[in-house]
């Protein structure tokens, strides 16, 4: 009896590790999909030999070693369309960053399958058409950055779902519409400059500065305009009655002895 519990549990940690080590196989081949049907000018060290946690450039796994949490390939000279069905199989990617790139083509509509995304990065490439109407399905994003692209069409309203959002930067594309009314709390930073946006600024973004707003053709009528912070009721320093009777005494003592010193210049004569 004792022999068959402790097969029982031989048994189940090797399907423990069988599926562990299977999502981290099923990872590295979706990202040697990805690089190796994309141009790049830059070389990777990623092979089916090495081990991928340890070894390749710009990827980070979890602490169990089992899945890969994080892609970051800024600047290595991507060029295209992202390959589909290759980094969407990452299903526990948390960080995407391929900032400063060449790719191209429309928001890969299968990064819908990286429902852990937290962070992403992807400004300064050629990424055109609508951004994504859903973004609910990537409810645990923190920042977004899509800016510095050819994105056109309008802000999508299902960013207002992102209950964890802090930072959203849509500068410098060619996105239209108005602004919808992003009632996001946790949201601390925001760019939406540089675009073709109309209409005015919504309630929920007034606490923004102006600047995070130019180049569109945003009216900011429904802005209050900005006052300087209110007096307190009493004023413990009140200097301004002081220093204008200071005044008057010394422009009187100034008049006293110029005249003393005439005198007695005259007396010297």
């Amino acid at each position: 009896m004792e022999a068959l519990y402790i097969f029982s549990w031989i048994c189940f940690l090797s399907l423990v590790l069988f599926q562990g080590n299977a999502g981290l196989v099923e990872d590295k081949q979706a990202l040697l999909d990805f690089v190796n049907n994309l141009r790049h000018s830059r070389s990777l060290n990623w092979n089916e030999t090495s081990l991928v946690c340890k070894n390749w450039t710009g990827v980070t796994c979890n602490a169990g070693g089992s899945r890969i949490i994080a892609v970051r390939l800024p600047g290595i000279g991507l060029h295209g369309p992202i390959p589909a069905n290759t980094l969407s199989r990452l299903s526990a990617l948390q960080i995407l960053s391929l900032r400063s790139n060449g790719i191209s083509g429309h928001f890969p509509s299968d990064f819908t399958n990286l429902r852990n995304l937290s962070l992403l990065y992807l400004q300064y490439n050629n990424f055109y058409g609508p951004l994504p109407v859903d973004f609910s399905v990537w409810k645990n994003l923190n920042i977004v950055n899509l800016s510095n692209n050819r994105f056109n069409g309008s802000i999508p309203s299902s960013l207002s779902n992102l209950t964890h959002l802090e930072a959203l930067n849509l500068a410098n594309n060619s996105i239209s519409g108005e602004i919808p009314d992003l009632n996001l709390p946790s949201l601390q930073q925001i760019n939406l400059s540089n675009n073709n946006l109309t209409g005015g600024v919504p309630k929920s973004l007034l606490r923004f500065p102006r600047s995070v707003f130019g180049g569109n053709n945003i009216s900011f009528e429904s802005i209050p305009p900005q006052t300087s912070p209110v007096a307190p009721s009493s004023e413990p320093f009140p200097t301004s009655n002081k220093s204008g009777r200071l005044g008057e005494t010394a422009l009187l003592g100034i008049i006293i002895a110029g005249y003393v010193l005439v005198i007695v210049a005259f007396n010297f004569l």
